[in-house]
């Protein structure tokens, strides 16, 4: 579905199915495709159309008290997903199902996020001086590492480049690749991140040991999915 970076419109949505329909056909595959709330109703009828019988499109419910995405990655042999939800890449890349990644396009930013763009390229430009190494931030590049330090001002997201560090890593294909389904290791980084946590909040590693076992106790009947990033974490709990 669309996003504040990403848009799904009808066009999109058709040009979508088509495409996956034709790759997952070849594969000699059938289909079922989940929406979600994000998936205005022309994409999803776009969808639903360029899809066809015999793959199934199931459109999410707001009242639906029984959610079958987690079945679904359960089950999948392979499992393409729309590339704007770092929520939905970091769950499909702790399943260990084969992961295409299908990009939507970008929507045109606007002013206030080519403001966010160009505090960030200005506070961490850190220019090198004459004899070639990097000096301390000054002056405006400091006032704005420190704004975006602080949280004033939150980076543009980079969905790309999160794309790119999961084909890096083998996590993910790009969509248009053939479609294999060969199973590969499970990308889940929860220890990774509970210890950075851990760090942050000035807590030891040696005292974290004898944390996070009573942390992973109380929390054994929650997936936590993790997804890292170029230093931007990505965490997404779903209900086991």
């Amino acid at each position: 579905g669309s996003s504040p970076v990403c848009r799904l419109d009808a066009k999109t949505a058709r040009q979508l199915g088509k495409a996956v329909r034709a790759a997952v056909e070849d594969a000699g595959g059938t289909l079922h495709a989940l929406t979600s709330r994000r998936t205005n109703p022309s994409a999803r009828r776009a969808l639903e159309e360029a899809l066809g019988p015999p793959h199934h499109v199931l459109p999410w419910q707001p009242a639906q008290k029984k959610n079958p995405y987690l079945g679904y990655l359960a089950t999948a042999d392979a499992v393409i997903v729309t590339g704007e939800s770092e929520s939905m890449l970091a769950e499909t890349a702790a399943s260990g199902k084969p992961m295409f990644i299908y990009p939507l396009p970008a929507r045109r930013r606007g002013m206030v996020e080519r403001l966010r763009g160009w505090l960030v390229r200005r506070g961490h430009a850190h220019p090198a001086n004459n004899r070639g190494t990097v000096r301390p931030q000054q002056g405006l590049e400091y006032l704005c590492a420190r704004i975006i330090a602080s949280g004033i001002v939150l980076p543009p997201r980079n969905i790309g480049a999160l794309h790119e560090k999961l084909f890096d890593l083998g996590v993910a294909r790009p969509f248009g690749t053939p479609l294999k389904t060969v199973a590969r290791p499970s990308l889940n980084e929860t220890e990774k991140v509970a210890h950075r946590v851990c760090r942050l909040m000035g807590v030891g590693d040696a005292e974290a040991e004898t944390i996070l076992p009573r942390a992973r106790a109380s929390v054994r009947d929650v997936t936590t999915t993790t997804c890292v990033s170029g230093g931007s974490v990505v965490v997404s709990d779903s209900a086991s």
